[in-house]
C-alpha cells in the first residue's frame, strides 16, 4: 500500500515537473510530449494524485503520521525524479520495474 503511494506521488511530482516553466529539453516519449502540451491539465492531474496520495496516506497511518509520510515522501521523490531526469533514465519499463521491486519487498518483509 505504501510503495502504490509513494509511486502515484511520484507520478504527480514527475507531472508537475515536465510542466514547469523552466523544464529543459524535448519529448523522448509520447508520454512526455502529451504532458509538456498539456501543461495546465498535467499540472491539474498533479495536484489532484497529490491530494489522493495525502488522502491515502492519513487513512493508512493517521493523520500526523499520515502528513508527515506525505512531506517526506514527496521530499524523495523529488529528490529522486530531480537526479534522473537529466539523464533520461525515467523510462517507463524501469520506473513499472522499481515499482514492482517496491512492492515485492513490501510484501515479503
Amino acid at each position: 500500500m505504501i510503495s502504490t503511494l509513494y509511486f502515484i506521488q511520484f507520478v504527480a511530482f514527475y507531472l508537475w515537473q515536465l510542466s514547469a516553466k523552466s523544464a529543459k529539453g524535448g519529448a523522448n516519449s509520447t508520454i512526455t510530449a502529451k504532458i509538456i502540451s498539456n501543461k495546465k491539465a498535467a499540472r491539474i492531474l498533479g495536484a489532484v494524485l497529490l491530494l489522493i496520495t495525502a488522502v491515502g496516506f492519513v487513512c493508512a497511518i493517521g493523520l500526523l503520521s499520515g502528513l508527515c509520510g506525505f512531506v517526506v515522501g514527496l521530499m524523495g521523490v523529488g529528490c529522486l525524479s530531480v537526479v534522473l531526469e537529466p539523464f533520461n533514465y525515467l523510462r517507463l519499463p524501469g520506473v513499472v520495474g522499481l515499482y514492482f521491486c517496491c512492492v515485492a519487498l513490501e510484501i515479503l518483509i
